[in-house]
């Protein structure tokens, strides 16, 4: 029995759901999947409305072009017409596509009802007819009525999240024991200082391997080692792991923590969206790594979690969504501060923020000196904030002389949670955000 005092969660669909989402389509005669008509239906666009666990709805939509959108299928459990559902689902798809970059959408439908229906509620107009190819939806009608509106005028909500999520980035590639002697690098300093971030309020821990000689290492047997240590004290840290280019550009190497088995495979992995310039060097990123990388992670049930240093990086994330290489929702970590790339000023995060996916996670974070100025405009734009010695300073004082620990900077991020007013999310919160289950 549905219960009105619940509140509906619209959400994007799982792999696994597509069996039950054809089934929604079957009292509307469009059980005729995959057909000349309509090919297999894509996971990674479609959408689905649910109450108490219940499927009550879902809404497919495609691409044409990178300014066109195409609504695929809409179905709403017979029981549950006349609900508002449809237009919650219409209304929420025609946000995703907006904020994909899309400027249009087109729909095709042959019931009189549903074009009157668009027409009414999204100001839709009639730009032609399509003949059918193939037995769908009325039987009778041997025509497609194709609709357009604009998106230009949707409102796009904006990416913000009630609660603070603090991603712990502990290690990183650069820095040494001679930087900070407080830098974690043995895999029992790493996974010491994970499980203090944990318990300090962070929700994701970002992890760099290092080797004997206490250098990075894409070695797959020391991340494996890390995570073991940390899931046998925490099972809901959420672990990531880097695939960074910085220190070695093969994809080999690069990509070796995602063979992980399941005991040890991380929740998440780094994701860089394009090639810069640090101060000691370039840190290069080719389309074919990333896209190579990013299947790989949506074949093993690894989030992506996406590293922009500029806008053309978040643009491209978009575009690696439109074309099935990303999956939604998506997790970004906007970066600024870094010579060669976006300076750390409000301004910038702010238009960072705005060109982001619709219904996407963020955090942010300031590199070196930069670090709490980032950590105050992320507090309060609504964001996360990514802290830790990977992207801080070194010290805690301007003259260089105190030395600071991860949960000093983990700390200042709970201190500017706080007076914004923001509680901090749990591994839990975080997990259902990016709809991330448990490795």
């Amino acid at each position: 029995m549905l219960s009105s005092a619940s509140r509906y969660n619209i959400r994007f669909a799982r792999p696994e759901e597509i069996r039950d989402i054809i089934e929604l389509m079957r009292p509307y005669n469009m059980h005729h999947i995959p057909s000349p008509e309509m090919p297999p239906l894509d996971d990674k666009r479609f959408i689905v409305v649910e109450q108490n666990g219940q499927l009550l709805g879902a809404a497919g939509y495609t691409f044409v072009s990178e300014e066109i959108g195409k609504t695929t299928l809409m179905a709403v459990r017979p029981d549950c017409a006349r609900m508002g559902l449809g237009k919650i689902l219409q209304t929420r798809r025609m946000q995703i596509l907006r904020g994909l970059g899309c400027t249009k959408i087109i729909t095709n439908t042959d019931r009189p009802e549903t074009i009157a229906w668009y027409k009414q509620h999204f100001g839709y107009r009639e730009i032609g007819k399509l003949p059918k190819i193939h037995s769908f939806s009325l039987e009778h009608v041997p025509e497609w009525t194709t609709l357009e509106s604009d998106l230009t005028t949707i409102d796009v909500p904006s990416p913000v999240q009630g609660k603070l999520l603090m991603n712990a980035a502990l290690t990183g590639m650069k820095h040494t024991r001679s930087d900070n002697p407080y830098l974690p690098v043995t895999p029992a300093e790493i996974a010491e200082a994970a499980l203090e971030a944990g318990k300090l309020g962070a929700a994701i821990v970002h992890l760099h391997a290092r080797d004997v000689d206490e250098k990075p290492t894409p070695d797959p047997s020391i991340y494996a080692e890390i995570i073991s240590r940390i899931r046998e004290k925490n099972a809901d840290l959420i672990i990531c792991v880097t695939t960074s280019g910085r220190n070695w550009s093969d994809l080999q190497k690069r990509s070796a923590v995602l063979e992980l088995p399941d005991d040890v495979k991380p929740d998440m992995a780094s994701l860089s969206l394009g090639s810069m310039n640090f101060p000691s060097g370039a840190s290069i990123n080719p389309p074919e790594i990333i896209r190579s990388l990013a299947l790989r992670m949506m074949e093993r049930n690894i989030k992506p979690e996406l590293e922009a240093f500029e806008v053309g990086m978040v643009e491209y994330a978009k575009y690696l969504i439109r074309e099935g290489v990303l999956r939604q929702p998506v997790y970004l970590n906007l970066i600024l501060g870094s010579l060669g790339t976006m300076s750390a000023s409000p301004d910038n995060l702010r238009y960072l923020v705005s060109r982001l996916p619709a219904f996407s996670t963020w955090a942010a974070s300031g590199i070196g000196r930069y670090h709490s100025k980032v950590q105050d405009m992320a507090a309060a734009m609504g964001g996360g904030i990514r802290t830790g010695l990977e992207d801080s300073s070194m010290h805690l004082d301007a003259d260089k002389r105190i030395p600071a620990k991860n949960k000093d900077w983990i700390k200042r991020a709970v201190e500017a949670a706080s007076r914004n007013g923001r509680e901090i999310a749990t591994p839990n919160d975080v997990r259902q955000w990016l709809d991330l289950r448990k490795s």
